[in-house]
C-alpha cells in the first residue's frame, strides 16, 4: 500500500466543529446576557411605575388633606358669627365672660366635630387671648406667626415641628386670619397631631415588602431633615438627619429632582428605585423607594439558575456532540417557554398587586363596565353604601342608580369626554343613594382603563366619603345667616329678601310692607329673672311673631330685642295694618317662664310700606325705623305707619357726596362726583323700569369708570410712593371682583341690594381709606 494514499484516507482532526460549538457557545452566553438584561429593564420600570404610583397617590392624599384642614380653617375664621363676637370679645378686652364661654363652646364643638388637638386664638398683636383643647406649649412662641397672619390677611402654614416639654409631642397646625371688613384683628391657630392620620398614611404600604418605604423629608440647613418614624431606625420623628450633598435618595430630590430618581442610595447605604413628589404649600417632600436588592430578587435567582442549567447543557454538548443539533432545537424550545413563563408571572404580580390594594384599602374601590354597571366592588364600598357584593352582582347596579338624580348630569357629562379621550381621568364631588335612602356625600376618582388595542375597557373608581364634611359646611353656611338662639334669619339674609321682595314688587306692581318691632319691657324681664330667661322670652316672641305671618314672609331677628318682618306681595298696603293688629294681639298675652311665674313684653311696631315711603333700601328701613320709635312715644304694644309719605317721583336724590366726603384732591373728587353720579342714574334707571339692556350698559359704565378711577388712584400712590399701596389696591381688586358677582345678581332680582352694597363700599372706602391716602398726598404736594 501507498504510503501516502494510506495517509490522506486517515481521519483528521478538523477546526470546523470546535468552531460551530464555540461560535454556538458564544452565542448562547450574549443571548443569554441580553435576555436578563432585558428582563432587568422590565422588572426595573415595572418596579419604577409601583412605587411611581403609590408616590402619586400618597402625595395627592396629604395634599387633599392638607387642602381639607385649610379648607377647615377658611370656614372657622370666615364664620361671621364668630368673627363677630370674637371682635366685640376682643373690644371689650377679652372680659366678657360669656362671650368668652360662646367662643370656647364653638371651639369645642369644631374640635370635636373635625377632630384637631387644639384652637389658639391670638390678638392681632400676636397675644394669645384664648386656647382650647390640649396644652400648646408653644402657644406664645407662635406668636410671630399669628402677628405675621393678621398683618397680611394670609392665611400660614405651621410646619411640623416638636413641642419641647417633658412629651416631646410632634404637631402641625394651620394659621388663619380673624377679617372684619377689610380689617384683620386676630388670628385662628389650629394644631393637629400628624400621628392620627398623616404618619400612618406615609407608613402604609400597599403590599408586602422587606424593604419598600415611604419618607416625608424636608431641608434643614445643609441636611436632610427626616420628618416620620423611620422603617430601620430607632429615632423618633424629626431628629434623624443626613448631609445634603450626598446619592441618597431624599438628598437628591431636596437638590431640585423630582419624580423617579437614577443611581439613589436610602439611609442605610443600600441601591435603591426611588419616586420623589413635592408637596405643594409645603417645604416636604415625600419619598417613596425600594431596595434594588429586593426588586432584582426573582431576576438574579433566574439568573443563577440559568447560569447552573446551561453550564450543563454545555456538558451535555461536550459528552454527545454528535447530537448538538437536538440539543439546539431544544434549548430554543426551553427559552420560548421561559420567557412565556417570566411574562406571566410579571402580569400574574402585576394583577397580585393590583388585588391587594383593591382589596386591603380603607378607601371603598370600584370597577365598573363602560355602560356603568358595577363590575367588581370591595369590602369598604359595601361598608359604605350598605349592599353585599352578592347583591350589587345579582341586582346589575350602576353607578346611575346609586347617584343622587341631580348629580347625574355632571357624572355622564364627564364619562363621554373621558371615552372621547379628551381627559384620562377626573375627579368630582356629588352625592349618593344609601341602600337605606340616606344620601351619602363623595368624593370620586374615576380612570379610564384601556385593552391592549388602546380600546376603552373599564373604569376604576375610588371614592371617599366627605358627607360629614358637607354637613359641616352647610351647618356653617346656616348659621353664617341665621340668628343662633331664635333660627331667624340674621341681619344678612333679611337684606337679601328685602332686595328681592323690592325688585318682585317693582316687577309685578305690588307692595311690600317692612316693619320694624322692638319688645317693650324686656329689658326689666332680663334684669328681674335673668339671661336664661331673657333668652326663652326672645324664643318665644320669635314664635309669636311667625305665627301672625304667611309661611312667605319673613321675619328676622335684628340683634337685642328687635325683630324686622317683611312682606311682600301686597295688593294694598293696609294688609300690613291686620297683620300689625296681630302682632299687638299676641303680645297682649303675658308670656309663661320655666319657673313657673308670668311676665307681660309688648310689640311697638313702626310700618313702612314700599314704594311709598322710599324706593331705596336704607329709605324704607329708616322710615320703619322712626315710624317703631313714634309707637314707642305713644305707649307699649302699639304700632304706627310711617307718616311723611314720598312717591317715586318725589324722592330726593339718593346718593349724595357732602363736604365731609371730599378728600381735597381734585381729580380724585371730581371722579368720586361722578361714580355718585352713575350710581344715582343706575338708580333712576331701575326706578322708571328701563330695560334690561340700558340697565346692564349703565352697570358696565360704571364698571368701566370704576376701573379708570382706581387706575388713577393708583398713580398717584405710585408717583408719591404710598406706604399703605398694597393694602389700598387689594381693596380695589375686590370691589372689582365683587362687580361681577354684583352683575350676576342683578339677573337674580336682587339690583336693590347691589346699589346698596355699592353705595356702602364706595361711602366707607372715601371715608377710611381716600382720605387717609389723600392726607399722605397732600403732604408731598398733591393737590
Amino acid at each position: 500500500m501507498d504510503p501516502q494514499i494510506s495517509s490522506s484516507n486517515s481521519p483528521r482532526f478538523t477546526l470546523g466543529p470546535i468552531l460551530v460549538v464555540a461560535g454556538f457557545i458564544l452565542v448562547v452566553l450574549l443571548a443569554g446576557n441580553m435576555l436578563f438584561v432585558y428582563l432587568r429593564d422590565g422588572v426595573r420600570l415595572e418596579v419604577q411605575r409601583n412605587i411611581a404610583a403609590v408616590g402619586a397617590l400618597k402625595a395627592n392624599q396629604i395634599n387633599d388633606w392638607l387642602n381639607d384642614h385649610q379648607t377647615d380653617a377658611g370656614m372657622l375664621s370666615g364664620n361671621s358669627y364668630l368673627l363677630h363676637e370674637a371682635q366685640l370679645w376682643m373690644r371689650d378686652g377679652a372680659h366678657n365672660d360669656a362671650r368668652r364661654a360662646q367662643l370656647v363652646n364653638r371651639f369645642e364643638e369644631f374640635i370635636n366635630l373635625l377632630h384637631y388637638q387644639a384652637i389658639v386664638l391670638y390678638d392681632a398683636s400676636g397675644h394669645v387671648l384664648l386656647s382650647t383643647g390640649e396644652y400648646v406649649p408653644d402657644a406664645l412662641e407662635m406668636a410671630k406667626e399669628a402677628r405675621a397672619a393678621a398683618a397680611s390677611c394670609q392665611h400660614k402654614f405651621i410646619d411640623l415641628h416638636q413641642y419641647q416639654d417633658e412629651n416631646r409631642a410632634i404637631r402641625l397646625g394651620f394659621m388663619s386670619p380673624l377679617l372684619a371688613g377689610e380689617t384683620c384683628f386676630g388670628a385662628l391657630y389650629l394644631v393637629e397631631d400628624p400621628a392620627r392620620y398623616l404618619f400612618p398614611l406615609i407608613h402604609y404600604w400597599p403590599n408586602e415588602s422587606e424593604t419598600a418605604e415611604t419618607q416625608l423629608v424636608r431641608r434643614d440647613g445643609d441636611q436632610v431633615l427626616f420628618l416620620d418614624q423611620l422603617r430601620y431606625r430607632s429615632e423618633p420623628p424629626l431628629t434623624f438627619r443626613l448631609p445634603l450633598d450626598t446619592q441618597q435618595a431624599s438628598a437628591i430630590a431636596l437638590r431640585g429632582k423630582q419624580g423617579l430618581l437614577e443611581n439613589a442610595q436610602n439611609y442605610r447605604g443600600k441601591s435603591v428605585l426611588a419616586y420623589a413628589a413635592a408637596i405643594s404649600g409645603t417645604p416636604w417632600m415625600l419619598i417613596s423607594k425600594i431596595d434594588e436588592e429586593e426588586a432584582y430578587r426573582l431576576v438574579d435567582r433566574m439568573e443563577r439558575t440559568a447560569g447552573v442549567l446551561v453550564l450543563f447543557v454545555f456538558c451535555l454538548i461536550g459528552a454527545w456532540f454528535w447530537q448538538w443539533r437536538r440539543r439546539v432545537l431544544a434549548e430554543a424550545e426551553t427559552a420560548v417557554l421561559n420567557q412565556r413563563v417570566i411574562a406571566d408571572e410579571l402580569r400574574m404580580e402585576g394583577e397580585k398587586r393590583f388585588r391587594t390594594i383593591f382589596e386591603l384599602t380603607s378607601l371603598p374601590m370600584v370597577r365598573n363596565s363602560l355602560t356603568g354597571e358595577y363590575i367588581e366592588v370591595n369590602e369598604a364600598w359595601c361598608k359604605l353604601f350598605g349592599y353585599s357584593r352578592e347583591e350589587v352582582l345579582s341586582q346589575h347596579l350602576t353607578w346611575q342608580q346609586l347617584t343622587h338624580p341631580d348629580d347625574l348630569g355632571p357624572s355622564d357629562s364627564m364619562l363621554k369626554k373621558m371615552l372621547a379621550g379628551e381627559m384620562a381621568d377626573y375627579k368630582i364631588e356629588k352625592r349618593y343613594l344609601h341602600k337605606d335612602g340616606r344620601m351619602l356625600w363623595a368624593s370620586v376618582q374615576v380612570t379610564l382603563v384601556r385593552n391592549e388595542q388602546g380600546e376603552p375597557d373599564f373604569t376604576i373608581g375610588t371614592i371617599q366619603d366627605i358627607t360629614e364634611r358637607k354637613q359641616a359646611e352647610k351647618m356653617i353656611n346656616f348659621m353664617a345667616y341665621h340668628d343662633r338662639l331664635t333660627g331667624l334669619p340674621n341681619r344678612a339674609l333679611l337684606f337679601d329678601r328685602l332686595s328681592q321682595a323690592m325688585s318682585q314688587a317693582k316687577r309685578d306692581g305690588k307692595s311690600v310692607a317692612l316693619l320694624f318691632a322692638d319688645l317693650d319691657g324686656f329689658k326689666a324681664v332680663n334684669d328681674m329673672h335673668g339671661h336664661e330667661a331673657g333668652d326663652n322670652v326672645l324664643k318665644m316672641a320669635a314664635q309669636r311673631f311667625l305665627a301672625c305671618v304667611r309661611e312667605v314672609d319673613t321675619v328676622a331677628r335684628f340683634g337685642g330685642d328687635e325683630f324686622a318682618i317683611i312682606l311682600g306681595n301686597l295688593d294694598d298696603s293696609q294688609q300690613a295694618k291686620g297683620v300689625a293688629e296681630k302682632i299687638v294681639q299676641a303680645f297682649a298675652q303675658s308670656m309663661a317662664l320655666a319657673d313657673g311665674s308670668e311676665c307681660s313684653v309688648g310689640a311697638s311696631v313702626g310700618i313702612s310700606v314700599y314704594p311709598e315711603n322710599g324706593s331705596a333700601m336704607d329709605n324704607l328701613m329708616t322710615a320703619a325705623d322712626q315710624a317703631m320709635y313714634e309707637s314707642k312715644h305713644i305707649g307699649r304694644n302699639s304700632y304706627t305707619f310711617y307718616r311723611a309719605k314720598t312717591s317715586l317721583k318725589d324722592d330726593p336724590v339718593w346718593f349724595k357726596i357732602e363736604d365731609s366726603h371730599l378728600v381735597g384732591v381734585d381729580e380724585i373728587d371730581e371722579q368720586h362726583r361722578n361714580l355718585v353720579y352713575m350710581v344715582n342714574r343706575l338708580n333712576d334707571a331701575l326706578k322708571r323700569d328701563d330695560s334690561s339692556e340700558t340697565i346692564l350698559l349703565m352697570f358696565d359704565e360704571l364698571q368701566v369708570a370704576t376701573k379708570h378711577h382706581f387706575d388713577t388712584e393708583s398713580r398717584y400712590m405710585a408717583n408719591c410712593d404710598y406706604p399703605e399701596r398694597d393694602a389700598h389696591e387689594a381693596e380695589h381688586a375686590q370691589l372689582l371682583n365683587q362687580l361681577q358677582r354684583f352683575k350676576v345678581q342683578f339677573n337674580e332680582g336682587r339690583e336693590l341690594l347691589v346699589l346698596q352694597s355699592i353705595k356702602d363700599w364706595l361711602l366707607g372706602h372715601i371715608t377710611y381709606s381716600d382720605k387717609k391716602m389723600a392726607t399722605y398726598l397732600a403732604q408731598h404736594g398733591v393737590e
